[in-house]
This record gives structure tokens, C-alpha cells and sequence, in this order.
């Protein structure tokens, strides 16, 4: 997964949660949300999610602005 941005002619872009995957050989992606209307601090979260920042998270209580915004 990732985040694309998509540019409109006369709108700001469009910011789309995708995925890659192959069918019979060739390269297809499938939108799976528009984060388009997302706040800019949500949109940023989900990039490091998708990116797998928190991959190695102990599971402790933790606080700051990302877990604040994607959980809140």
C-alpha cells in the first residue's frame, strides 16, 4: 500500500490510499480510500503507517500528535 498523489487541472491534488497488484502478468492499482479531505497531520500518520514506522512498537502507552490524530 501507499499514499498517491493525484494532480486535478483546477482542484488541489487528489490523495488516495492504493495498492499494488499483479493480474495476468501486468501491473494493476486499486484505490482503497480517498484521504482527500483528511487534515493534512492524518494524511502524514497514515504515510508512516503505511511506511511501517511503527512496525516495532513495544506496545507501551504512548502519546504525542500522531497517535493523537490517528486515534483520536
Amino acid at each position: 500500500m501507499y499514499i498517491a498523489r493525484v494532480p486535478n487541472r483546477k482542484s488541489r491534488p487528489a490523495i488516495l490510499l492504493r495498492e499494488s497488484y499483479r493480474e495476468g502478468g501486468k501491473v494493476c492499482t486499486r484505490t482503497i480510500a480517498n484521504l482527500t479531505n483528511w487534515a493534512p497531520e492524518r494524511i502524514v500518520a497514515m504515510e508512516r503507517l503505511v511506511k511501517g514506522e511503527f512496525d516495532d512498537w513495544s506496545g507501551e502507552m504512548t502519546s504525542g500528535e500522531i497517535f493523537g490524530v490517528l486515534f483520536a
